[in-house]
Parts: C-alpha cells; structure tokens; sequence
C-alpha cells in the first residue's frame, strides 16, 4: 500500500494523507476520514490510521485530513461558521481527490463531530455515495426514556444524589447535572433532521449508522433510530449498528476489531458485491 501526504484546498492549506491500495476494488468510492472534533486526522488512539490502512488492504483507497485550522491544517476562512467551513472542506477534499486520482464517488466517515461533518455534507454534493456515521445524531423515544429511568430509579447513589440535591446536604453545587452532554456544533430539531435523512434515503445514498453506549439519553437500545422515526424505511435503506459495551472512542481493542470488520463488510456489500475477496496485502 501507497501512503503520501498530499496539500490541497484553497491556498493548499488542508493537509491529508492518501492510502492507495496495491491491488484496487474496481469502481468503488474513495473513503474520506474526518476529524473527531478537535483531534487531529490521526483519530482516538490512532484510529483514523489503523482504520485507513486496513482499508487499503482490503482495496478501497482512503484519505484522512485536517478540516480548517485543526491538526497541521490552516485556518480557512476565520469569519465562517465551523459547520460551513468544515462542509467547504470536506467538499474541497473530494475535489482533490478526483483532481489528483480521479475519484469520482466518496463515503464519508466520521466519529461525534466528524458524523455531523459528513452527514451536512452528503446533503449538499451528490458525489457522496455513502456515509459512516459512529455517534452521531440520535433522539430519544419512550421506550430509550424508559431505559434511562428505570435504571437510575435503581442506583441507590442516584439517589443520595438527589437527596442532597433536594435537602442541601453536603457541598454540592446547584450546576452540577446528571443530564448527558451531547457535543455539537448545532442543534438540529427532530422533525428537519427526519426530513434530512430521507432525503439521504431517496438519493439512494449508503447509510451505516453505528451507536455506542456513549450516555443515558443518546442511545441505549438497538432499535432506536427506528422507533425515533418509524416512517422512515430504515430497514430496507440503511444499516444501523449498536455496541453497548463500547466506549464512544472504541478504545478496546475487541471492540474496535468488531467496528472495523463492519464496516469492511459493509463497504464491501454495498460497493463491491459480487468481485473477488480478499486482496493480497503489501509484502503478503
């Protein structure tokens, strides 16, 4: 496998690094790897890394970059909005690609802010074929409510928490909360992001959305997204995935060995079905 740094946007002032595989799937999207929030383009424990490569050995071509002012890129456009200077970039990183090795077809990638990244950005260039979206947008339903509470009617600390919360025992600040944090760069009502997704959905464009544990109100049961939005032919038009004992990082290694085998699979069935299996690895 071919990895090489490559420069490109305006003022080529994005830096990537493009994995080309030895032995290519023919006629298959380039994978885009996006930043995960302010980590740089080598991802949580190198995970962007690891993941690209293991791509190319199985013949898809993969590029990890710094958006805008993140890692070694500069800061494009300092007066823009991060959601809209992140989607230029993005936008910019597949022009690159189709001027530099004539790609023509992408599926973006991203973790937290890098799902969000990907998802605006599919909306906007049709050239997305498809998206990998880990931990990005979810909505609570009655039953993910129920899940929550009854769990923490359960824990006793809970509780003593809101014993002291209620009588003033002890030093506990009034700020401190238990509800969950969610990190993004904007809120998006339910019903647009509906409407969002099925625009995704009728554009044919490949959907893996994957879910963790990552806290009480974001997720906690596998069919979820489903129930968020039951007029949505989920089913037949996407994949979602839910590792309730993962980390939102995917820190363990059985863990990420089990995200990286699916979405190898899922890459494979979506946009190679029906060609030859394994491809030999560099120096196999």
């Amino acid at each position: 496998m071919d990895e090489r740094v490559v420069w490109f946007g305006p003022d080529r002032a994005l830096l990537g690094i493009v994995s080309r595989p030895e032995h290519p799937r023919p006629a298959t999207p380039t994978v885009i790897l996006l930043n995960a929030g302010l980590l740089h383009r080598v991802g949580p424990n190198r995970m962007n890394v690891e993941l690209a490569r293991r791509l190319g050995a199985a013949g898809f071509a993969a590029l990890r970059f710094d958006t805008s002012g993140v890692g070694d890129s500069e800061l494009i456009g300092g007066g823009t909005l991060d959601i809209e200077r992140s989607r230029q970039d993005v936008v910019a990183a597949m022009d690159a690609m189709g001027s530099l090795y004539g790609a023509e077809e992408f599926v973006l990638l991203g973790l937290c802010t890098g799902a969000f990244n990907a998802f605006r950005a599919a909306l906007v260039d049709p050239r997305v074929a498809g998206c990998i979206l880990l931990d990005g947008y979810s909505y609570p339903t009655l039953r993910s409510k129920f899940h929550h509470y009854r769990r923490q009617i359960l824990r006793s600390e809970k509780w003593a928490s809101w014993l002291q919360r209620r009588f003033r025992w002890g030093e506990l600040p009034e700020s401190v909360s238990d509800d969950l944090i969610v990190f993004e760069n904007e809120v998006v009502p339910k019903d647009r992001f509906g409407r969002e997704l099925a625009t995704l959905l009728d554009r044919d464009t490949g959907l893996l959305l994957v879910y963790t544990g990552l806290g009480p109100l974001a997720f906690n049961y596998a069919r979820q997204l489903h129930d968020a939005f039951p007029e949505l032919d989920l089913d037949g038009k996407a994949t979602v995935r839910y590792y309730p004992n993962a980390d939102h990082t995917f820190r363990l290694p059985g863990n990420r060995e089990q995200l990286f085998a699916d979405i190898e699979a899922w890459l494979i069935g979506r946009f190679a079905a029906g060609q030859p299996g394994a491809l030999a690895k560099e120096g196999a």
